[in-house]
């Protein structure tokens, strides 16, 4: 019984992760296809959903997220003392580089933007808030993956070996653990074209990585001294923030 009452919170879950920026509304075939579920199911999920405030129906058979996300959102935001302190590094590491600097995290087993400054320069990189993407290209999933326990690592590897998005989880490893031994990781249209990259880990108090800081814009604006220019300030605003996470003895995003 306590099974399927899991899988039932989960299925739900997963259906309000559907909703992102780019999809703020959704109809009940969307959910469907999306989750592969039955129409019955997803009518029962909805119901349950609605009835906490966490979705809303705006249409016939349309549905966005509800109030009750909202509060949620502003109580997290409320303690999201790492915000709070990444946020002014960010903003000194985007005018420095004049590139987007990106704060990322782990979330269901995925790499997420928790937030960023965008470049004011007129071609530049954007990345939305709550954009998910899996942990097996790009610096700032990679560089959240390396720094992982090796418990949680060896289970997200399986999965992206399963879902066929890496082949040979040892040689992946191998990688990691030179991304670990460097500090850092810079990517190059790993995920999109014409993209460059470089992140380095955000470590709690009790020496855990809690996310990854990155710095990224388009590839013909950086050439190798302009790379090693942006990698060395990005390591020295990590360690600014790091020390700062220490002190705070902040162990959580």
């Amino acid at each position: 019984m306590a099974s399927d009452s899991n899988r039932t919170l989960e299925k739900g879950l997963e259906m309000l992760f559907q909703f992102t920026e780019r999809q703020p509304v959704l109809a009940v075939k969307d959910i469907m296809t999306l989750l592969d579920l039955p129409r019955s199911t997803a009518y029962r999920l909805l119901d349950t959903l609605k009835s906490k405030d966490l979705i809303q129906e705006c249409g016939s058979g349309r549905y966005s997220l509800g109030l009750s996300i909202l509060q949620l959102a502003k109580v997290a935001t409320a303690g999201m003392d790492l915000l709070q302190l990444a946020t002014p590094i960010m903003e000194s590491l985007s005018e420095e580089t004049g590139e987007t600097v990106i704060l990322s995290g782990v979330v269901n087993n995925k790499a997420i933007c928790i937030d960023r400054i965008e470049s004011t320069q007129a071609i530049k990189l954007t990345f939305e808030r709550g954009r998910l993407h899996p942990l097996h290209a790009g610096a700032s999933a990679k560089v959240l993956l390396a720094f992982m326990d090796k418990e949680n690592q060896q289970k997200v590897l399986q999965q992206l070996k399963k879902e066929q998005l890496i082949d040979d989880i040892e040689i992946v490893k191998q990688a990691l653990n030179k991304v670990k031994e460097q500090g850092y990781v810079i990517s190059s249209e790993e995920i999109d074209v014409g993209a460059w990259a470089v992140a380095a880990p955000v470590f709690g108090a009790n020496g855990n990585i809690i996310a990854g800081l990155t710095v990224a814009g388009p590839k013909f604006r950086v050439n190798i001294k302009q790379e090693n220019l942006i990698t060395d300030l990005l390591l020295a605003k990590v360690k600014e923030l790091n020390e700062k996470l220490k002190v705070t003895e902040i162990n959580y995003i």
